[in-house]
């Protein structure tokens, strides 16, 4: 496995808010059979998107470089306050950079 410093060191934007996010997602969701981070690009801002894949109705929060949730989205409730409308082409574009 690649180390983090080194799988980032290439990104536009160094964050070490984010970066820690990320840290901290990795050690607490080993089984990577349905875990994934993802990220895109959207209006000169990147952001990264934390899907634990616990259960068919969980909600994958969006990032952005500030570490605040900007959106939620997935699951089956349909009562989601903060949906990603604004974002959902990107999010369709998002590339996976964990597991790698």
């Amino acid at each position: 496995m690649i180390p983090l410093f080194l799988m980032y060191a290439c990104t536009k934007e160094k964050n070490k808010c984010v970066e820690s996010m990320i840290e901290e997602f990795i050690d607490a969701n080993q089984d990577r059979g349905f875990t994934f981070i993802y990220q895109f690009e959207q209006d000169g801002e990147t952001y990264t998107i934390f899907d634990n894949g616990i259960a068919f109705d969980a909600i994958a929060n969006v990032i952005n470089a500030q570490c605040q949730v900007v959106c939620s989205y997935g699951g089956f409730r349909a009562n989601n306050d903060n949906p990603c409308t604004r974002y959902q082409d990107a999010i369709n574009q998002a590339r996976q950079i964990w597991p790698d």
